[in-house]
């Protein structure tokens, strides 16, 4: 190839844009028929959204697009990440719920609902894993829908590690007792009062830089924080 050919093909892809290096994005909600959450597309194929419709997308970059109709064009032309297409797929199967129950993905976007905008909070009334970050306060939080709690009382299982947390009239978090520094990977036992209710909860330490968003996302998946990384995925 010539220099002069070589300088023309630059300049044809400068203007066309090069084919292949278009983003998979992975639907994280919508409204139309035909793309369903967890449906896998092309960021550099076209979308026409008729007035009313809306589609949330994430990419491998851990960018969110929210598009609402009417709408026409490429929801996203970005080269593609190193290791995006491992990373695309967990995303696709956190969010498909195909490795879940119907049950357990109904209380994972239930969780998602009540969480809104902030993903870690530790949710006192739900068993099971929850992730913190690495050098970031540790919240507590009562839900809505929690009966009354005047106060918590935490055990560290297989430790005689314990704290009482007094909880506020209509709070509906408090921190994480100082006394108390959190364990990776280890067991607490929750005990709500007044109603006696007890909760046993798996904290997970993950680290405050954990790549961009959509890798956190599948970090927390791992740590089988799926409530969280739902919540996570659709945070401001």
């Amino acid at each position: 190839m010539t220099l002069r050919q070589g300088i023309y093909v630059l300049l044809l892809l400068l203007i066309t844009g090069a084919p292949g290096f278009a983003a998979e994005l992975v639907i994280t909600k919508s409204t139309i028929i035909g793309l369903e959450p967890g449906m896998v597309i092309d960021g550099g194929q076209q979308l026409t959204l008729r007035k009313g419709h809306k589609l949330s997308l994430i990419s491998p970059t851990g960018k969110v697009i929210n598009l609402t109709g009417p709408y026409k064009g490429l929801p996203d032309a970005s080269q593609k990440s190193s290791g995006a297409d491992k990373l695309v797929t967990a995303l696709a199967t956190l969010i498909s719920g195909q490795r879940q129950g119907s049950s357990q993905l109904g209380a994972i976007r239930a969780g998602l609902s009540a969480r809104r905008v902030d993903p870690f909070p530790i949710d006192i009334t739900a068993d099971g894993d929850q992730c913190v970050v690495a050098g970031k306060p540790v919240i507590l939080w009562a839900p809505g829908r929690a009966a009354p709690v005047y106060s918590v009382w935490i055990a560290r299982t297989g430790s005689d590690e314990a704290a009482k947390v007094a909880w506020p009239k209509d709070a509906l978090t408090v921190p994480w007792p100082k006394r108390m520094p959190v364990v990776d990977g280890a067991q607490y036992e929750l005990l709500r009062r007044p109603a006696k209710e007890e909760t046993v909860v798996t904290l997970h330490i993950v680290p405050a830089r954990a790549g961009n968003r959509a890798e956190l996302v599948v970090l927390m998946q791992n740590k089988n924080c799926k409530s969280q990384a739902f919540a996570l995925i659709g945070a401001n």
